[in-house]
This record gives C-alpha cells, sequence and structure tokens, in this order.
C-alpha cells in the first residue's frame, strides 16, 4: 500500500481531498462515529486524555463489565474505512475523546 499522508496533526479543517477530520466526544453512552467521506479509504485514529472502550463486531461497549478492547490514551493507529465504520465507543477511566483524520492510499 502507498499513502500520501501529510500533516497528521492539522486541524479538524478539511484535508487535501475536503473532507474534515473529526473528534468524537466519548463517555458514558455508546457512540460511533459518522461514515468517512467517499473519497477517504483510511484515517489515522488517536485516543486523547482518557481510555475508551471499543468494539467492532455489533455489540456495544460496556465498561462495566469490560465489553471491547481497551484503548488507552495516547492510543494511535492506522485503521480501514471498514474498520472506522463498524467501531463503537464507550469511555474507559473517564470522557474521553477520539480523533478521526481521513486520508486516501
Amino acid at each position: 500500500m502507498n499513502s500520501k499522508v501529510v500533516n497528521l496533526d492539522s486541524q479538524l479543517g478539511p484535508t487535501g481531498n475536503s473532507e474534515v477530520a473529526q473528534e468524537l466526544a466519548v463517555a458514558t453512552e455508546v457512540v460511533s462515529p459518522t461514515e468517512l467521506g467517499a473519497l477517504s479509504s483510511h484515517a489515522w485514529v488517536s485516543v486523547k486524555a482518557h481510555s475508551v472502550y471499543v468494539t467492532f463486531d455489533g455489540t456495544s461497549p460496556d465498561t462495566g463489565t469490560t465489553v471491547g478492547c481497551l484503548l488507552a490514551a495516547g492510543y494511535n493507529a492506522i485503521w480501514s474505512r471498514r474498520t472506522v465504520k463498524s467501531a463503537k465507543f464507550i469511555q474507559g477511566s473517564g470522557a474521553a475523546k477520539v480523533r478521526f483524520e481521513p486520508f486516501t492510499e
């Protein structure tokens, strides 16, 4: 895979594809990111401030029973469009933010 990624630490303004990054506020209710724009194939994902639980199989994560994978604050990775679309989040240790920076491979 060849990717052209520039300024992943950019503002929430438009990317080179005119797609806008998003920050998802994660608290005690299960939330999902909005779908990536048509031109984006992947997203740089980063967890800010506190940890979060995430699931990808359609079930809802749960802090009390620790259903889902725990992503610690500071987690950074590249996720595919399909992974972003299927993700559901709930807070781990406190209210958190998950940032999605879209890009195209």
